[in-house]
């Protein structure tokens, strides 16, 4: 485990990932869809997400935290 992953909580760690993913040539095809400042909700089982693109970027936001 990393050193990173230790001190952060799992709502950072999928906000991380989400955003590395988006950035990377896997996510292009989603952000290419998108306008400069256009964003969407992403719902995973445990965090809402809003996903804006900023200078051509996917940023990833959490909008709920769980309680748990």
């Amino acid at each position: 485990m990393s050193m990173m992953n230790k001190f952060s909580s799992p709502t950072e760690r999928i906000v991380r990932r989400f955003t590395r993913y988006l950035n990377g040539p896997m996510g292009r095809t989603v952000m290419d869809a998108l306008h400069e400042g256009e964003s969407f909700i992403l719902q995973t089982s445990s965090v809402t997400l809003r996903v804006t693109k900023r200078e051509g970027k996917a940023v990833v936001k959490a909008l709920e935290v769980p309680l748990s």
